[in-house]
């Protein structure tokens, strides 16, 4: 079997986790990222931290800005946070505020969060998600079963849900926000990048696909002509 492979940024050479990771019999290439520490494919993408410095940036708001940038660029974001989680109480001003400020990042941008206690765990679950990734593929906007005998409320979902870049949780919270099918359906670029979860850089993509002329109708126009013409 072929190693997974893992895009690394060049920061993250001193971290001691590249190294773990080829131990690991996972293939490393450094670049240099814009966002994101790991790159394991184009949907899944992690940001590494130490916990004293995911407790600052708690409080700096620098954790919000970069949850927006690794949500906007992949459609399925981690967040690793690595040292003793013992520790958190004796780090955080307030531990009420933190854990409030912990429960609004993840949940506005969707952000998966694992707590690793050491460089090497935090390899350990790298190459974890990088096989798994591998072994149970999931392209984008692939769903569940078109729902034909479930109520309304759920064929809606499916259908929000099947727009590129966009997966349940998220159309949840868009018809949640919007009513109605649609309403989303009718939003603009701008509209689409101001959805918590959403970003520009999907909103850019989605807006796209809904005001792109349809192209494939001339092969299977064509063979409509011909079938027609024979009859």
């Amino acid at each position: 079997m072929i190693p997974p492979k893992v895009v690394v940024d060049e920061r993250e050479r001193s971290s001691g986790v590249p190294d773990l990771l080829s131990k690991l019999d996972v293939r490393v290439y450094f670049s240099q990222l814009s966002v994101a520490d790991y790159v394991i494919n184009p949907e899944i993408a992690v940001e590494r931290k130490s916990l004293s410095d995911f407790i600052s940036s708690v409080y700096d708001g620098r954790l919000f800005v970069q949850a927006s940038e690794i949500s906007s660029s992949f459609r399925k974001p981690y967040l690793i946070v690595e040292g003793d989680v013992k520790e958190i109480g004796n780090l955080t001003k307030n531990l009420n505020s933190y854990y409030g400020a912990v429960a609004s990042v993840t949940l506005a941008y969707d952000l998966r969060l694992i707590h690793t206690a050491s460089p090497n765990e935090t390899a350990v679950a790298i190459a974890a998600l990088s096989r798994q990734s591998r072994a149970r593929p999931l392209p984008p906007g692939v769903v569940s079963p078109p729902p034909k005998g479930r109520d309304e409320a759920q064929q809606q979902l499916y259908l929000i849900s099947s727009l590129p870049g966009v997966g349940t949780k998220l159309a949840r919270r868009m018809l949640s926000r919007y009513g109605t099918p649609r309403k989303i359906m009718g939003l603009t670029e701008s509209q689409f990048s101001m959805v918590p979860g959403l970003g520009p850089k999907r909103a850019s993509r989605l807006s796209h696909m809904l005001d792109a002329m349809y192209t494939g109708s001339q092969i299977s126009g064509a063979a409509s002509q011909g079938r027609l013409s024979d009859q």
